[in-house]
């Protein structure tokens, strides 16, 4: 194995490669304990009118000739979503695109983008891991992506930023080595920011391997993304404030501290490993995730902090009807069960080594 796609793991002296193995064994029992959770769509106040049915209103609204903006608010007034503060309002982004082309299209073209993304990662992968490892990971990545396949669902915001942080990364890892500006990779995190501020963390983790690895060109470009995007965020602001009525519902906040079971939970019901009863779906989960602990590490260095980041936002601020922001691990978080064996074998032969 050559130094550049050594495992973190491999590296680990015999009493750490235990101390983890150990690590494993108890989060596994742990999962185990967890209850079966119920989710859903997010519901307005009526119990009624689901996240889903709005957006797809405000895009029927945007596409008849109405404004955004007037839409938006007017729809979330009407049944009882909030308009402040004005992040609750989405970017205009998605919803101009599907008026402009049409249900029907942005499904296929939302499918097309998974397919897409599963060939990148299949080529990102071509030098890092064995031909049967890559395809894996690139059947997984189609398998986790699996409700794009729901044409009600390509409204959803999150679905788009997650499959298109998954091909940015695969970019972006496929071109580590490479002395060129990675473009492709720049314009689907671009186009993710455009459409939810969410996939900002990705962004953030790109310019910070782009600095580590003195890539100044490219952090700039990076920077220059980030700094463009805060003025997109003001003037979005200055659109939807004056339309917000003193009325108007408000956000009940972002503190749900739900802990770690929550990530679990969240990340199987929208995946198919909700199909495997609970709680060994969320077991199923946990495996996904450390499988990752075994990818290489021009991957791993992407995808863990990723979905570090997504972990963060549904244990600690994510409210039981923001379920819907694990989301963005997909179609990313099922490739990491490609990586397990590999994750497996290495913690093995760690803790069968001499080194203390």
């Amino acid at each position: 194995m050559s130094e550049h796609n050594r495992a973190m793991l491999a590296a680990l002296t015999r009493l750490q490669a235990l101390a983890v193995i150990a690590l494993f064994v108890v989060l596994a029992l742990a999962t185990l304990t967890i209850g079966a959770a119920s989710t859903g769509e997010a519901i307005s106040g009526d119990g009624r009118y689901s996240d889903v049915q709005l957006y797809h209103d405000i895009g029927n609204a945007v596409a008849g000739g109405e404004g955004y903006y007037h839409a938006a608010t007017r729809l979330q007034r009407a049944h009882g979503f909030p308009t402040s503060p004005f992040v609750t309002v989405r970017l205009p982004t998605l919803a101009w695109i599907e008026a402009a082309l049409g249900w029907r299209t942005v499904h296929v073209l939302l499918c097309v983008l998974l397919a897409v993304t599963a060939a990148a990662w299949f080529a990102m992968l071509r030098p890092l891991v064995s031909g049967r490892e890559r395809m894996l990971a690139m059947l997984l990545v189609l398998v986790g992506g699996a409700m794009v396949a729901s044409p009600g669902l390509s409204v959803s915001h999150e679905l788009w930023v997650g499959v298109l942080v998954a091909l940015a990364m695969a970019l972006r890892v496929k071109g580590l080595t490479a002395p060129a500006f990675p473009t492709a990779a720049f314009l689907a995190a671009a186009s993710a920011l455009a459409i939810r501020e969410l996939a900002l963390p990705f962004v953030l983790l790109a310019a910070f391997w782009a600095w580590r690895s003195g890539r100044y060109r490219e952090l700039a470009a990076w920077a220059a993304l980030i700094a463009g995007y805060a003025l997109v965020l003001l003037l979005h602001r200055q659109a939807v404030v004056p339309l917000s009525l003193p009325g108007d519902a408000l956000s009940q906040g972002w503190d749900g501290l739900r802990g770690p079971g929550a990530v679990l939970q969240d990340i199987a019901d929208v995946t198919l490993l909700h199909l495997i009863p609970a709680p060994f779906s969320y077991l199923a989960v946990l495996l996904c995730l450390l499988g990752f602990l075994g990818a290489p590490p021009p991957l791993a260095r992407f995808a863990l902090p990723w979905l570090a980041t997504i972990a963060l936002l549904l244990a600690v601020f994510a409210r039981p009807v923001n379920f819907y922001w694990a989301i963005l691990s997909v179609p990313t978080v099922m490739a990491g069960l490609a990586f397990l064996p590999r994750t497996l074998r290495d913690l093995i032969r760690a803790a069968s080594s001499s080194r203390t």
